[in-house]
């Protein structure tokens, strides 16, 4: 049975003989059996594998032409290797598997009493061998063959992984190379027999280093215990010999190289008399060392050449002179091997090896007689005596040294005519024994599983890559070129030093990586999306420190030993693994983790093999795992560790091993991409180019750069066929409606590009040349959905790619600062210092709303201020890619220069179009099918679209998957820009899974879809990562198969969104959910909004008013419903769903039930609790409306309770809207975009104007009350006195009983009733600052607004006739009361003043704006004032400043008006303003006066009034922060004056009389938008240009004084142009004046 046994392990067999091949079957009959190679070839030729051998008796194997005594040897040994393994089977089950190795699958940590009992149990399943302490020579051979066949059995392999906890233990001599050859079966004669070691439970057992390699994987840890030393076994597998290698103190270094040469050469000669292979180890314990036997001990080296050196030039001094070259042939130069720390980190030592290879040719029938280097008297010397070295069990020993001259001449003779020719026949057999072909297929094996298949890189089945890495070595870094070729998702690195000197090194040199630890993904289910933002996830390689890092000083992060690791970070890496493999970030069987073993792996408790573990178990077995080993050796050791985790057969199918690194780089080298450029350039200011870096462009995660060479110097152009099926599918991928690529502008047709009518004026736009104050230059191209605009875009692009650096913006949700930091970064890229710049192009593609574009601006000027960039032209042109449904409406209304493109062609692009399908028809076999081509060549016309998609879908089974999944995107691409479905969800959907058809792939979705995939085009999605999506081809295609699966298949869009809710699949966690979930809340809520871009505001979403309109309010409500019942967090849905109830339905209820569920949701909301509101002041509305239409005069008390309670209801809905907008910001919820962080900080300003129309809506209700009816001078002033607060209820003379109930109704909601007036004008007030102190900070938000304040306007009129009595009524009143008391005078002039809105600064501001004749009423103002202030004996602060700020408004309206106080006079009546408030006033107004009175006129002058403008200044900054900072953030300040050239009064210019002379410019804001109006001479001679110096701190200053003087800061609108780091310059600006402060504007540099 040993000899079976024995046999079939050398052959490294499967354990199971049903996993036999029929080759296995061939070399077991051949090579095992010792029979006829005939007999093997007939068992070959009949695909005799495992399973056929297992069922065949004698006859069958005569039958095939084997005579019998073969087929009887055949028979009983399959027999007995059938019984061999069923007994080693029940070897294994001494052990339990999973106890052993739960210290890497569950617990963690080793388990001391498992291991224990492991021990116990395999001795109690030896009890039948021979006795423990001597095992006999045969029964050592049984047991380590039995070993070797099985791979390592479990129990075996497991024990080894005890081998921390087991006190005693058989060692086995072990071989470098198990599974090359068979030469072992015939010499295991020769092995000797094994002693029992003791070995401590801290050490651990290791393997030598390969035998005869250099620059493999392997390294030694400290104190180890490698396996130990032996005698000549088959004289291929090598001896061992260790030495410690430790002199004493006083030792020289003379000395240490004579014992080095010593034990070498002795050693050496032993070995090549031996005929063995053999390797020296030194610093390793010995015997007698005081370590144990084996253990890594190390030796501190210097200089390793030395020893080198000195062993190359001593072996004339060793060997005889014709035997030297033998020697030096034979001996290989010293190999110097790292020994790494138990943390995986490098200490300082190394243990030396010398291995010797006395091949047959080089030793032939040679006897090796060496002398030694001997101490005499402190001298080295040369034996004079030879001696004989032999191996000798473990040691050498020297034959001639026996002092018996008979015994020691008997033995020499003996073996020098005997024993030496034994020896050589044996070497030269073991030598022409041929090798196992290890390297067969294995680089083919490697491509395929690299690529799933598919042979390239490129066209990789697999999505992504992980890649799980060990320690490296220096020698290896120059083989790791291939891991900048692949697309790394992230790399899981166990070498704390990788960064300074490892693989992490060697990537970072050319690509770009986020150095991470686990504890980065740690707690990610909350937040998936920031985490995959914050961490750039997808966009740049994650490189994960699994066992900290030893750069870092820091404790948290120091590498750690096994135990501790399992201690402190198993779990990390756990949680870590878990998340890299849910469906939601990697895609389900498309991405492969990769283990790259740079080194072995010899430790059980390795962290390495528990994150294979990991992996293992989260995927569910190694179908999506490779092993790539840097040695044959290093994966053996792997596998037995492995093999109670997984089955020998997995690994092995899995793992690369015969492969050196050096090829495993060439191979993968040859699959890199051949569709890349191998330098990139950019084009630079001095015509000259430079290169792009790759690791560069990688920085720049948010922008594709276009390249001047883009597409060229590609190697598949090098390849002609090949090239035309690349050129044939891009261009079949765009003419079917895919996105342009680079290359479709690239190849060189016979047709070239077409060049639309749209690109001459786009060309015009874009290189139109004028200096300019602005340093972002924006163009919008307004297009129908997919007419062509954004291919229109990249096509202007491309031609533009050598004249400026252009770049396309990945995705219109990045973080906008994070944009602007790359733009910059790419317009100064390899630009030397005060180089000119050239301009950045870039595209952005369908931003969600207008106004983001203005965001990127500003993001983008604020960088440039930060650098401190000169420009004179824009050093960056925005072209700016806007869907529209009315492209000429939008472009006609934007301020910004603008291009349209329509859904129709030309004559000449019809002509175009023509002979450009003519060549389409003679390149491609179907052109028919390229839809989105043909559409625009048919000029949009609607019966072709009719006709392609009731052809496609003829036919169609709407209840299958197919018909569904086409109508929820049909559903979805019309009605959501950019919406997508990813293809893995679709394959889910379709029920495709992931079961592989083929061994690289599963079922295609394109298959799954049939013919129907004609109108489905897959798509690249950068949004929430970056995945393939599936779309509709075309929008007008999406819009037409609603229209045709209503007419044809009778279902309605309604029934299409149900069924797009009612699939869980959709929501279930993968790939693409988060967008898919913003797609369907976008379907369900966003309205358009002309401020957005729309071309008209709509109440609804496009759907929901769709649905109203075709299918009614019942199909609205369902699909609602049934949306707020399936995202039951999104309070949104609620929203609509209330909106909908009261606005189109008036079911104010139900509008009341659903609003209170979004308040619920959303308690933080402002919107949504404005929303609360609304329901409550529509349904007041309503119901007055119904009294209206009844025609009732006089309300009920009933009604009026009803009327008043809704009224209180809204009122304190809208003033809590009020306060949250007036925090700090809307609070972020799950369910939101985390895009809207990025949009404009918009001030929800609804909550005051619907306080507002609920307080005018209270007065007309009480006006329906007899002793408040208007018709009666005494009830309209008891209704005023009311609402102010000034009427006692009890007063009121009451007629009936009816007015009784009323009065006492009035008296339940006094409390709220007296506080009308208040809240109004409070309302009122706020909207006078909003509108008059700032502007929005684009022109598309003010036309927005524009309609707000008109109605704003409208209801301040009703007010004023509630409240302030009309000027018709002052005047009749003052002819029937010519002499008012002066009191009541008083009161007249202050109603006046409100009802002109002349009481505070921004009304009187607001006179400067107004067009009409306003100089009268500006004087009638003045006069009130005067009036006031001479009358008045209260203190009258406010009165003060305002009537100096009047008689400004009246200097700058009406110059010459009799009215105007002298200069001096309001200065000194400022004064006493100031007296009264001081400086930490909570007011801006007495401080903004200063900034333009007090304002020197003299440089070189100062004085107190100078002082006390410098106070004002700082007090300006703190008053407007704590008055408008929330409102600041939405809006900027507006410059009330500027300062002119004149003296006094006159000093002061207004902005409208700027624009006067510019009256006839058509778009004025663009004038004063790009800086342009500084630069006009209109304004040059009108404004003063103030003197000054830039600051370290973003301010400018003007100094005045002499000796003495003071720098008043002014705050600059854009400094950005001067600034150089920060310098500190001279500059000139011209000066406004806003309620934030000065403001410099059109600063230059004056040096």
């Amino acid at each position: 049975k040993g000899e079976d046994l024995n046999m079939s392990g050398l052959c490294d067999l499967p354990d199971n003989l049903a996993e036999w091949t029929k080759m296995h079957v061939k070399d077991w009959v051949v090579d095992l059996l010792k029979l006829d190679q005939k007999y093997g070839d007939i068992l070959y030729n009949e695909d005799v594998n495992g399973v056929v051998l297992k069922e065949l008796t004698k006859g069958d194997i005569r039958e095939l032409g084997i005579k019998a005594g073969p087929a009887a040897v055949i028979i009983r040994k399959r027999d007995e290797f059938i019984k061999a393994s069923k007994s080693e089977a029940k070897l294994a089950t001494c052990a339990n598997d999973k106890q052993i190795c739960s210290g890497r699958s569950s617990s963690s940590e080793v388990n001391d009493s498992d291991c224990k009992a492991v021990a116990s149990n395999e001795s109690e399943c030896q009890s039948t061998k021979p006795d423990s302490t001597e095992l006999t020579e045969n029964s050592l051979q049984e047991k380590h063959n039995i070993k070797k066949r099985q791979g390592k059995t479990e129990p075996d392999s497991c024990t080894i992984n005890c081998q921390v906890d087991t006190e005693m233990q058989v060692t086995l001599p072990t071989s470098t190379k198990p599974e090359e050859d068979e030469i072992k079966e015939q010499e295991c004669s020769q092995q000797t027999s094994a002693k029992i070691q003791p070995v401590a439970k801290s050490k651990l057992r290791c393997e030598p280093y390969p035998f005869d390699e250099r620059h493999v994987g392997t390294r030694y840890v400290q104190n180890y215990i490698l396996s130990p030393e032996t005698g000549p076994s088959n004289l291929i597998d090598p001896v061992h010999e260790f030495k410690l290698f430790n002199l004493k103190g006083d030792a020289t270094e003379e000395d240490m190289k004579k014992k080095f040469s010593n034990e070498v050469f002795r050693f050496a000669a032993a070995c090549m008399n031996s005929r063995t292979n053999g390797t020296i180890h030194f610093g390793v314990g010995d015997t007698g060392s005081g370590y144990e036997h084996g253990e890594i001990i190390g030796v501190s080296v210097d200089n390793p050449a030395k020893y080198v050196d000195h062993i190359s030039n001593h072996f004339a001094q060793y060997f005889e002179k014709e035997k030297i070259e033998h020697a030096k042939l034979s001996i290989r130069p010293p190999r110097f091997v790292e020994i790494l720390n138990p943390n995986q980190t490098l200490s300082a030592k190394f243990i030396i090896e010398v291995d010797v290879v006395p091949s047959f040719r080089i030793c032939d029938s040679n006897l090796y007689h060496i002398y030694m280097m001997n101490q005499v008297n402190g001298k080295w010397m040369k034996s004079k005596e030879q001696h004989f070295f032999i191996r000798d069990g473990g040691s050498s020993r020297d034959i001639l040294r026996n002092k018996n001259f008979t015994e020691r001449e008997a033995e020499y003779r003996r073996f020098s005519t005997e024993t030496l020719k034994t020896l050589v026949d044996k070497r030269k057999n073991a030598e022409e024994k041929p090798q196992k072909q290890t390297k067969k297929q294995e680089g083919y094996k490697l491509v395929r599983m690299i690529t799933g298949g598919s042979e390239m890189i490129d066209t990789s089945y697999y999505q992504w890559y992980i890649l799980v890495t060990n320690k490296s070595q220096q020698t290896q870094a120059h083989n790791f070129d291939f891991l900048k070729e692949m697309n790394w998702f992230c790399v899981l690195e166990f070498d704390p030093e990788s960064v300074t000197n490892g693989v992490c090194k060697s990537y970072r040199e050319d690509r770009a990586t986020n150095l991470h630890f686990p504890s980065h993904f740690q707690d990610i289910d909350t937040a998936v999306i920031e985490k995959i933002e914050q961490l750039h996830l997808y966009k740049q390689t994650s490189w994960i420190f699994c066992n900290g890092r030893s750069d870092l000083d820091d404790q948290n992060y120091k590498p750690l030993v096994p135990k501790m690791w399992y201690k402190e970070r198993a779990a990390d890496v756990r949680k870590l693994i878990s998340f890299l493999c849910r469906v939601d970030i990697m895609p389900k069987g498309k991405f492969l983790v990769v283990f790259l073993i740079l080194s072995k792996v010899d430790d059980p408790r390795d962290p390495f093999l528990e994150t294979f573990c990991s992996f293992y178990q989260e995927l569910k077995g190694t179908e999506d795992i490779l092993c790539i080993c840097e040695s044959h050796q290093t994966f053996l050791r792997w596998k037995d560790l492995m093999l109670c985790t997984c089955e020998s057969y997995e690994l092995t199918e899995r793992c690369v091993s015969a492969l050196s690194l050096d090829e495993v780089n060439a191979t993968v080298l040859k699959l890199k991409s051949v569709t890349r450029s191998t330098k990139r350039f950019l084009p630079s200011a001095t015509s000259a180019s430079v290169i792009l870096q790759k690791k560069d462009e990688e920085l720049l995660t948010a922008l594709e750069i276009l390249c001047e060479n883009e597409c060229e110097g590609t190697e598949i152009e090098n390849d002609q066929n090949r090239f035309k099926e690349f050129q044939k599918s891009k261009e079949e991928q765009f003419y079917r409606g895919g996105k342009a690529s680079w290359w479709n502008f690239y190849f060189d047709t016979k047709v070239p590009f077409i060049k639309r009518d749209s690109y001459a004026k786009l060309e015009e736009l874009i290189n139109a040349k004028s200096p300019s104050a602005m340093c972002v230059k924006i163009i919008n191209l307004f297009h129908h959905p997919g007419c062509g605009g954004t291919t229109l875009a990249m096509h202007f692009l491309w031609e533009s790619r050598k004249k400026f650096r252009c770049a396309v913006l990945k995705n219109s949700k990045e973080d906008f600062v994070e944009i602007g930091k790359q733009v910059i970064h790419l317009v100064t890229y390899q630009v030397t210092t005060n180089s000119e710049y050239l301009p950045v192009l870039l595209l952005v593609d369908d931003f969600e709303e207008l106004e983001n574009v203005h965001v990127l601006q500003n993001s983008v000027q604020t960088i440039v201020a930060e650098k401190g960039l000169r420009f004179e032209w824009p050093l960056v042109i925005i072209l700016n890619c806007m869907r529209s449904q009315d492209p000429v409406k939008s472009s006609k209304k934007s301020v910004l220069e603008s291009v349209a493109l329509k859904h129709e062609l030309s004559i000449k692009e019809q002509r175009l179009f023509e002979r450009k399908l003519e060549e389409i028809e003679e390149q491609h076999s179907k052109p028919e099918n390229f839809y989105s081509f043909m559409i625009m060549k048919s000029n949009f016309d609607e019966k072709y679209i009719e006709n392609v998609v009731h052809n496609s879908l003829k036919d169609l089974n709407t209840k299958s998957k197919q018909g569904q999944l086409i109508s929820i995107l049909a559903l979805l691409n019309w009605y959501v820009k950019d919406s997508s479905i990813s293809v893995s969800k679709c394959e889910e959907f379709l029920g495709l899974g992931q079961v592989k058809t083929s061994f690289w792939g599963p079922e295609k979705f394109e298959d799954a879809m049939g013919t129907y995939c004609n109108l489905l085009i897959r798509v690249e999605v950068e949004e929430y990562g970056r995945y393939e999506g599936i779309r509709i081809i075309h929008p007008l295609i999406a819009n037409r198969c609603l229209d045709e699966l209503k007419h044809s298949y009778k279902l309605h869009k309604s029934e299409i969104a149900l069924m797009l809710l009612s699939q869980s699949i959709f929501l279930q966690r993968s790939i693409g959910r988060e967008k898919l979930l913003q797609d369907t809340w976008n379907l369900l809520i966003t309205r358009r909004r002309k401020e957005h871009g729309d071309e008209a505001d709509t109440l609804f979403s496009p759907l929901i008013e769709a649905l109203q309109s075709e299918e009614g309010t019942k199909q609205v409500v369902n699909v609602l419903t049934e949306a707020s019942n399936r995202f039951d967090q999104n309070p949104f849905i609620s929203q609509v769903l209330a909106r909908h109830f009261y606005l189109i339905v008036k079911d104010y209820d139900s509008a009341l039930y659903w609003a209170t569920k979004a308040k619920e949701r959303a308690k933080d909301n402002s919107y949504v609790t404005d929303t609360l509101g609304q329901v409550f002041k529509s349904k007041l509305k309503y119901r007055m409306e119904c009294v209206e239409i009844d025609k009732q005069t006089v309300v009920t008390s009933h009604q009026l309770t009803e009327f008043l309670d809704l009224a209180e209801s809204a009122s304190n809905a809208f003033r809590e809207s009020q306060q949250l907008t007036e925090q700090k910001g809307e609070s972020r919820l799950d369910w939101e975009e985390p895009s809207s962080k990025r949009k404009y900080d918009v001030y929800n300003t609804s909550g005051y104007l619907g306080e507002i129309e609920v307080a005018l809506y209270v007065t007309d209700i009480l006006r329906m009350i007899p002793f408040f009816n208007e018709k009666n001078k005494i009830g309209e002033m008891q209704l005023k006195d009311l609402l102010s607060g000034n009427l006692n209820l009890e007063h009121i003379e009451k007629t009936n009983s009816i007015d009784e109930e009323l009065c006492s109704v009035v008296g339940e909601y006094k409390r709220y009733l007296i506080n009308i007036q208040t809240t109004m004008k409070r309302s009122f007030d706020f909207f006078e600052d909003y509108f008059v102190h700032f502007k929005t900070k684009n022109i598309e938000r003010e036309i927005a607004e524009f309609k707000i304040r008109r109605k704003v306007s409208e209801c301040f009129s009703k007010y004023t006739k509630t409240f302030c009595s009309s000027h018709t009524e002052i005047r009749d009143a003052r002819i029937s009361r010519p002499k008012l008391s002066l009191p009541l005078e008083l009161e007249e002039c202050r109603k006046y003043l409100e009802s002109q809105k002349a009481d505070r600064f921004a009304g009187l501001l607001e006179f400067l704006t107004n067009n009409h004749e306003i100089g009268r009423s500006v004087e009638e103002i003045v006069s009130k004032y005067q009036f006031l202030l001479q009358n008045s004996t209260t203190q009258l602060t406010r009165q003060k400043q305002n009537f100096i700020l009047a008689t400004i408004v009246l200097n700058c309206v009406k110059p010459k008006s009799k009215k105007i106080e002298t200069f001096n006079k309001l200065r000194e009546l400022l004064k006493q303003v100031l007296q009264d408030v001081g400086f930490d006033f909570g007011h801006v107004e007495p401080y903004f006066l200063v900034s333009l009175l007090f304002w020197p006129t003299k440089y070189n002058e100062i004085n107190e009034d100078s002082k006390l403008l410098l106070k004002c200044i700082n007090a300006i900054k703190q008053s407007f922060r704590c008055r408008y900072g929330r409102m600041s953030r939405s809006k900027h300040p507006v410059a009330h004056f500027y300062l002119g050239k004149k003296e006094g009064l006159n000093r002061f210019v207004h902005k409208a009389k700027i624009d006067h002379f510019f009256s006839k410019v058509p778009q004025l804001n663009t004038l004063w938008q790009s800086g342009e109006i500084w630069k006009t001479d209109e304004v040059k001679k009108l404004l003063l240009r103030l003197h000054g110096r830039t600051g370290d701190d973003n301010k400018v200053y003007v100094e005045f004084g002499g000796v003495e003087k003071i720098k008043i800061p002014v705050r600059p609108v854009y400094l950005g142009k001067l600034r150089s780091g920060q310098s500190i310059e001279k500059i000139s600006f011209y000066l406004g004046f806003s309620m934030d402060g000065p403001i410099a504007y059109d600063i230059e540099n004056t040096n």
